[in-house]
């Protein structure tokens, strides 16, 4: 319980002065314990403690000495996190795509290296820009719904459960899937420098995968499948463990993207003619029968995700934690 209490406290406070304060509020927990009368069990000792010291939230402010913040310390991390993996995507993106077109392209060097420094920071600092909208709407709802909370009678039953390292979801596969979506993203501007590239007789030969034209219409649709991957990441990243809010929220955009997905696969004239051709030539598959096949392969692997993610909520979301 006194564990408990120290986490609900800190985890509201900046991560460089939450050893110091757990390490004071043991101290002085123990201290005032201590000090009770011993006609008191050891449980009613630390409840009539805990309930003087009060609801944690409104300690956690006095340690901080003030309220308000654009981000406060609950979602400062994640946000700082989440500034990192932005940049690092954009600048992995843009210049992976900036490189590839460039090998084709017949700019001259500085007008190129100009264009790329310029995207580059326009990118950056829209990225910023709404990650800070996104994670300021968060923290005011939190405020406005914490605060509320702090209202109420609060009791030490009240406290969260610590943590369970099971339910905490990896960052790794998270900022790996965001880049990878980013420079898909950066890719998809440039569709006609997308397809299969091979040597032949000593020269580089090109198929385009798409014909650009008509897949134009659909731009906006295959954007918004990428946006909504990248967010079902950044969910996870926010919310840092399984929750059944966190299951049923990126299930629900995992369902959107693969059904996004599989609905402009299968528009016949967005695929270039030849490259059809050329799949059929090196293999027995026709080429129609290929996209079907990885439809249903992105249904497999979308229900097996879906699944995960709803058990993993089922299993660790009716836990009250406190992260």
């Amino acid at each position: 319980m006194i564990e408990r209490y120290i986490y609900a406290v800190i985890k509201e406070l900046p991560k460089n002065v939450r050893e110091e304060v757990a390490a004071e509020l043991r101290a002085l927990i123990g201290e005032m314990i201590d000090g009770m009368d011993d006609s008191f069990s050891e449980e009613e000792k630390i409840n009539r403690v805990l309930r003087e010291l009060g609801n944690p939230k409104e300690l956690a402010n006095r340690y901080r000495g003030k309220e308000r913040y654009l981000i406060g310390p609950k979602y400062f991390d994640q946000y700082i996190l989440v500034i990192k993996i932005v940049i690092l995507s954009v600048f992995i993106g843009i210049s992976t795509v900036s490189g590839f077109a460039g090998i084709f392209s017949m700019n001259v060097l500085a007008k190129m290296i100009g264009s790329y420094i310029g995207t580059l920071f326009s990118a950056v600092m829209q990225g910023v820009a709404w990650v800070t909208v996104v994670f300021a709407v968060i923290e005011y709802k939190d405020s406005s719904y914490e605060s509320n909370r702090i209202q109420e009678e609060w009791d030490p039953s009240q406290l969260p459960e610590l943590p369970d390292e099971k339910a905490l979801i990896s960052r790794g596969e998270s900022i790996f899937a965001i880049i990878i979506s980013t420079i898909m993203i950066f890719f998809f501007f440039i569709p006609d420098k997308v397809g299969l590239y091979y040597l032949l007789d000593g020269q580089l030969n090109f198929i385009p995968l798409f014909n650009p034209e008509n897949l134009a219409p659909f731009k906006v649709v295959v954007f918004i499948v990428f946006i909504i991957n990248i967010v079902i990441e950044l969910i996870k990243i926010i919310e840092g463990r399984w929750t059944m809010r966190t299951a049923v929220s990126t299930t629900i955009l995992h369902i959107i993207s693969a059904a996004l997905i599989i609905f402009i696969m299968n528009i016949k004239n967005i695929w270039n003619s030849d490259i059809a051709q050329s799949f059929e030539l090196f293999t027995t598959i026709p080429f129609e029968n290929a996209i079907s096949f990885a439809a249903v392969v992105i249904v497999i692997v979308t229900i097996t995700s879906s699944a995960s993610a709803l058990y993993k909520g089922v299993k660790y979301g009716n836990r009250k934690y406190g992260v």
